[in-house]
């Protein structure tokens, strides 16, 4: 054995000198005391999920309910529950009400703790004032008053520094923690974070950036596998500076800060393996627990409502840790170490499942979909620390560990990768360290916060115990043990997909805002991504300072300025200059996809864009708000004798969630804009105006968010207007007056109204609400593609052949020969008998073409749609036993193409484009707005499938009649129709959710035509009328207007929609989005 290596060895023995045995005193030579907390007094950016952990010399004596009541948090006894682990020897807390987002606290004892051999523990101290304090992270949410942690966008922590605890050394990772978040296109927007030597020279360095936290991590070799090892390192002595400059924060305001820095020597070091402890659980044994909060160790569960409790799953392998020279760090000195990038921990897969109840169905084996091998790699080399115990001088008190690292997770299977991979900076473990019979133990808590499919922030505490061999020869061997990664990362899966994936042709699907998303199955160098990645349009090649792309995770997004665009035929081409970590590249390969086009030679119809759905609120515009009794009034349509619908509530929106408006096409980004066209307010209770609400616009090409500066006020009444026109040349202002359309026509704001073309824009369209307090459920925003109407335009523009724009593709129908299944988000239409005149003369009647003629492909309507809905969590039965889960629905409207009945002698009725709204059911204490109820269960073939029973009404403003309206009125307003719903939820292997729906019963749809005043007072008769514009003499319809006729007459045309003639398509979000404007 070599002299260097010997002196590298001295860390790990100078270890097992320090604390050796388990902390059992025989004689009470001291009072007792706390030797462990979680969080670590002092520590910052804590979960509100977290629960805190203390652990003492020795067991507790009193019970849970005592302790409660002696425990302080913030002052205040009995604010959590106690739980005994270990003995007595730890307790959790958790804490009634959660903590609170932003908050400082501090945990202290009313009275003194007793512990066995009469010990008491008095109030602890580590560092800093009396007892244990930390603070909660900011929010995620967007909305400012919540995410920042200050007014003033600074730097709130540095992590190692010169004048903090943990101090730099020549193999650190630096971490900083912001008061606000870093704006995502910080490097577009100028802003710069570098560090350089004290000649000024740049040294290379991997740069994370995401939220409030900000990695640099130095790496001073050329090989980028060989980042993080020992002869990674920078000059001790020499003075480093890490500057940012003109960083822009998401908020808009900028941050400039430099630190320097001299970094201490940390060789001669030691490497030292630390195996994950498995816990027995997968031999199906009694798993080993955490000393710490009992949890099982190494187990790792994630706690969602979109998943339920899903784990444990098992986390195995190990950790290569290089040790500083100990001597070098005497007394309180905290010995640093690292862990080098490209790390990976491993976990056992797990099923799953929706709500930890249904099971998903992988749709390529028809099994249930699992997980696959879960993967944590390090983005950055871990840096931790080992420090004699704060709390105690005993020496027999443990150490205190300390590590930051900064993980990519995902998983070995396509749609659970896509659905969890993501980057997670600034994790923070905090634990202790024991050495007993030569081998280190390190048990430590840690708390992590993953998004899930884009849509939930999920919580997962994690009890980590590792173990490492301090024998010299073990350790000796432990670097060349290192295994080297040397395969390049495989692409898992991509959206928009493979015309072969399941289900195919999904960049028909795809939409303008949407991005490409590739899913590799390992993370990837950032700085590989300009270069790696070259995409095509129409065979040119996108520049590369007009293609935006993010790394997240193992997942690359991509979307270019402006967005997708349809009609365009794409090539994304994947060079092997694309790398991971280690810099082994990626296979070449060439994705291609088209969105489907809007226009052709033929120049469809242009109209206004729909607001096809409004969270909050209902997308119309509506009679009088009464603010009082919390209704909207009716929206506005084209009945006789005003509106007929529903009365619509005041809706809610939780505090701490944006408004969100989904348009039927792309727009003009510019012509919406915060304060101007689009316009928040807070009411006051009489419906005056409190004031403006201030906040951020957050724009994707069919779809904007607005996150207000502060959270909605619980109990506040709000409003926000989208300004309208109803002439398009106030699209071609500059400004734009009102919100518009890229096509350059204004928000159609009054669709019940008129449906025609020439309707456009209409009123400014504004919408009352409620602020609420936040809630724990998911909301899942879908839309509904692909459509056949592909333009938006209600009209299908199709001339009968294979290559018009929208051409005609169903299924035929096995069951009926020669007839077709309705296609996505289509629906059948059928006259179930002859038509009636006078309601005695039988008329022939068909949909699509005359009586007696064959037009099966004429017989669909096609629907331009998009739904809010809210995963509530588990749906019991009366029993209180879980049955599926239950899933409200946000009611809204739709528009459909228009439908076309032929009745001998009157020809051809044509209904317009049509409107479906979705009505409101009455509130109870779990639904107070009377949302739309549905249910997830498992299907009969074990697929999750998704029921519900939706209340409808229709409209057909703009149905032809004989007369052109003059006299002859409709019934179709706000006719009522029940749909019964159901069909399989299926995944994709890019994470979406696909939620297919079809009717199982049949309502009919009996169009009555008569004259206005017969559909409410049915005096009237038809017959003259009827029979002289068959003759087209318009004075026959005289006796109606001067009401001398007496008998009841009308034309009745009975249709309805078969079972399974409807057919929704819903596609949930992307799980990873690029927006055109922040």
């Amino acid at each position: 054995m070599n002299y260097k290596n010997t002196l590298a060895l001295l860390p790990a023995l100078i270890l097992a000198a320090c604390g050796g045995d388990e902390q059992i005193m025989n004689q009470p030579a001291l009072p007792g005391s706390l030797i462990y907390s979680f969080p670590a007094d002092g520590q910052a950016e804590v979960s509100p999920k977290a629960k805190p952990v203390l652990r003492f010399a020795n067991a507790l004596t009193e019970d849970e309910a005592t302790l409660a009541g002696k425990i302080l948090i913030n002052g205040q006894a009995n604010q959590a529950s106690v739980t005994l682990v270990d003995g007595g020897r730890s307790l959790e807390l958790t804490p009634n009400a959660g903590l609170s987002l932003g908050t400082d606290y501090t945990i202290e004892f009313a009275a003194p703790l007793l512990a066995e051999g009469n010990r008491e523990i008095a109030t602890p101290n580590a560092f800093g004032p009396a007892g244990i304090q930390f603070s909660t992270r900011g929010g995620l949410s967007g909305i400012a008053g919540l995410d920042n942690t200050s007014d003033t966008f600074a730097v709130a922590k540095m992590i190692p520094s010169a004048d903090g605890f943990f101090q730099p050394m020549d193999f650190s990772t630096f971490r900083l923690r912001l008061t606000q978040p870093v704006h995502p296109q910080w490097q577009t927007l100028g802003g710069a974070i570098t560090l350089v030597d004290s000649a000024g020279e740049t040294v290379p360095a991997t740069i994370l950036v995401k939220g409030r936290y900000i990695t640099v991590d130095p790496c001073t070799v050329d090989d980028p596998a060989s980042c993080g090892l020992q002869q990674d390192a920078l000059t001790p002595g020499e003075t480093y500076t890490l500057r940012i400059s003109s960083l822009p924060a998401l908020g808009g305001d900028s941050l400039d800060f430099s630190a320097a820095f001299t970094p201490r020597e940390t060789s001669p070091t030691v490497t030292l393996f630390q195996e994950t402890i498995d816990s027995g659980l997968l031999a199906g044994t009694e798993p080993q627990r955490s000393v710490l909060n009992g949890q099982i160790i190494n187990g790792v569960t994630l706690n969602s409502v979109l998943q339920g409790v899903a784990g444990p799953s098992q986390q195995t392998g190990g950790l290569y840790a290089e040790l500083a020279y100990a001597p070098s760090f005497p007394g309180d000195q905290p010995v640093p170490l690292r862990v080098p990038k490209g790390s990976e921990l491993l976990s056992s897969s797990l099923d799953v499942r929706v709500n930890g109840f249904v099971p998903i169905i992988d749709p390529a084996t028809n099994s249930i979909q699992q997980t696959g091998e879960i993967k944590v790699t390090m983005l950055s080399d871990a840096t931790g620390y080992l420090y004699p115990n704060p709390y105690s001088e005993s020496a027999e008190a443990p150490r205190h560990v300390k590590l930051f690292m900064d993980v990519s997770m995902n998983t070995a299977e396509a749609q659970p990768n896509a659905s969890l991979s993501q980057d997670l900076l600034g994790v923070e473990l905090s634990g202790i360290a024991i050495v007993k019979n030569g081998v280190l133990t390190i048990d430590a808590i840690g708390v992590v916060e993953p998004n899930l499919l884009g849509q939930e922030f999920t919580d997962s505490t994690i009890a980590f115990r590792i173990e490492a061999d301090t024998n010299a020869d073990v350790q000796l061997d432990a670097l060349d043990n290192r295994p080297l990664d040397t395969t390049g990362p495989q692409l898992v899966s991509w959206m928009p997909g493979p015309d072969d994936a399941i289900p195919g042709n999904r960049d028909q699907m795809q939409r303008p805002g949407d991005p490409i998303v590739l899913n590799f199955d390992e993370p990837l160098d950032g700085k590989t991504l300009a270069g790696g990645l070259t995409l095509l349009a129409d065979n040119n090649p996108v520049a590369a300072e007009n293609l935006r792309t993010r790394l997240d995770g193992t997942a690359v997004v991509i979307n270019p300025v402006g967005g997708l665009q349809h009609g365009v035929a794409y090539a994304l081409q994947i060079g092997s200059t694309l790398t991971d970590l280690a810099g082994n590249g990626a296979t070449s390969q060439t994705l291609a996809f088209a969105l489907p086009a809007i226009t052709d030679a033929t120049n469809p119809e242009v109209v206004s864009p729909l607001a096809l759905t409004t969270y909050p609120g209902y997308p119309c515009t509506t009679t009088a708000v009464d603010l009082a009794n919390k209704t909207h009034g009716r929206c506005q349509d084209a009945a006789a004798n005003g509106p007929q619908g529903q009365i619509l509530p005041i809706t809610t929106l939780p505090e701490d969630r944006p408004i969100v408006v989904v348009f039927s096409q792309s727009m003009n980004l510019d012509s919406i804009r915060a304060g101007e066209t689009f316009v928040v307010e807070q009411v006051n209770p009489d419906g005056s105006v409190a004031g403006a609400v201030s906040g951020r616009l957050e724009k994707n090409n069919q779809r904007i968010r607005f996150y207000p500066d502060q959270p909605w006020q619980v109990g506040s009444f709000y409003r926000y207007t989208m300004r309208s026109a109803t002439n398009a040349s106030q699209c071609s202002q500059s400004p734009s007056q009102a919100i518009c359309s890229a096509k350059g026509f204004p928000l159609q704001t009054d669709l019940l109204v008129d449906t025609s073309a020439a309707g456009v824009g209409g009123p400014d369209m504004t919408i009352y609400f409620e602020g609420a307090e936040a809630a724990t459920t998911v909301f899942t925003p879908l839309r509904n593609l692909p459509i056949r109407d592909t333009n938006a335009n209600y009209v299908i523009d199709c001339d009968g052949s294979a290559t018009c724009l929208e051409p005609f593709n169903h299924e035929e129908d096995p069951a009926n020969p020669g007839e077709f299944l309705p296609s996505a988000n289509a629906a059948k239409l059928e006259v179930t008998g002859n038509a009636t005149l006078l309601g005695a003369e039988s008329l022939g009647a068909n949909v699509g073409c005359a009586p007696g003629a064959d037009c099966p492909e004429n017989k669909f309507i096609y629907q331009t749609y998009a739904l809010n809905t809210e995963i509530m969590g588990p749906a019991l039965n009366e029993a209180g036993e879980q049955i599926g889960v239950r899933v409200l629905l946000y009611p809204t409207m739709l528009a459909t193409t228009s439908a076309s009945v032929f009745l001998d002698l009157l020809g051809e009725q044509a209904t317009g484009p049509q409107v479906l709204r979705m009505t409101y059911g009455e509130p109870t204490e779990d639904n107070p707005m009377g949302l739309v109820e549905g249910i997830i269960v498992e299907g009969e073939d074990g697929q999750p499938t998704f029921m519900t029973t939706a209340n409808l009404t229709l409209d057909a403003p703009n149905l032809a009649l004989p007369d052109g309206g003059t006299v002859l009125q409709h019934n179709l307003y706000s006719y009522p129709i029940t749909l019964e719903l159901k069909g399989p939820i299926v995944f994709f292997d890019d994470g979406r959710m696909q939620v297919v729906q079809r009717n199982t019963n049949a309502p009919s749809i009996n169009v009555l035509v008569s004259s206005s005043n017969v559909l409410l007072e049915p005096v009237l008769d038809l017959a003259s009328c009827f029979g002289g514009l068959l003759s087209f003499d318009l004075t026959a319809c005289e006796a109606l207007v001067s009401g001398d006729s007496s008998d009841v007459s009308t034309v009745a045309i009975p249709l309805a929609i078969p079972a399974d003639g409807v057919y929704l398509n819903f596609l949930s979000n992307p799980i990873k989005e690029i927006p055109a404007q922040y």
